[in-house]
């Protein structure tokens, strides 16, 4: 009579196994956390920077003219002007006056109204979520009302609307200059004056693709 033969691991060879499966494991799933989130932003990025410049494109049509249009002289006047121009053509899922924030159906909201030399906006891709910190979740953008400003941020005064620090292109700075700038945090100066807000010009000169060298990981 002939027996037949079974080959099986043993116990040893088998916890050596799911050993490296965990290393294996521990390293590439952070990593596909981190692109799944990178192409997510961006996506939503991309979406509503084309979406804002729709909605003025339309406002110009609508209701007037941008080179018509005075500076809100503070946040809350900033907030009722984009309340009463852009809003209507953008759209919300829920406004919160009180904090002059407005939400939009994708789960990422505008807040900010900062008033300087021209108006900052803050695109905030989920939320109220954490960290809620520029460069990471938050990404700056501007409308500015003269043509002198469109054409110190924009380097074109035929834009109204776009990425904090966009004229820098203009100006001859390089990416390398933009990629060092987004990754400077400035720590103990003014939020507004936080490097960081430049990301949202390095992320569109990369097509609103973060690359391997953007400077924040999430």
């Amino acid at each position: 009579m002939k027996f037949k033969k079974f080959i099986a691991f043993t116990l040893g060879e088998v916890l050596i196994t799911l050993g490296i499966v965990g290393v294996v494991a521990a390293m590439t799933i952070p990593t596909l956390r981190f692109s799944h989130i990178k192409k997510e932003r961006g996506v939503k990025l991309q979406k509503f920077y084309s979406k804002m410049d729709n909605a003025v494109e339309q406002m110009n049509i609508e209701y007037a003219p941008y080179r018509d249009m005075a500076k809100p002289d503070d946040s809350d006047d900033a907030f009722d002007w984009y309340m009463q121009n852009i809003d209507p053509l953008m759209g919300h899922s829920q406004v919160d006056e009180s904090n002059k924030k407005i939400y939009f159906a994708d789960g990422s909201s505008l807040g900010t109204f900062f008033v300087g030399g021209c108006l900052d906006v803050d695109y905030d891709v989920n939320g109220d979520k954490n960290p809620n910190q520029p460069g990471y979740d938050r990404f700056r953008f501007l409308y500015c009302f003269t043509d002198a400003d469109r054409e110190n941020w924009f380097g074109n005064k035929n834009i109204f609307f776009g990425t904090y620090a966009s004229g820098i292109n203009v100006s001859s700075v390089t990416r390398s200059e933009m990629l060092t700038k987004c990754a400077n945090k400035r720590e103990g100066r003014e939020t507004n004056q936080d490097e960081r807000f430049w990301c949202s010009r390095l992320l569109q000169n990369d097509q609103w693709e973060f690359k391997s060298d953007y400077p924040w990981k999430f």
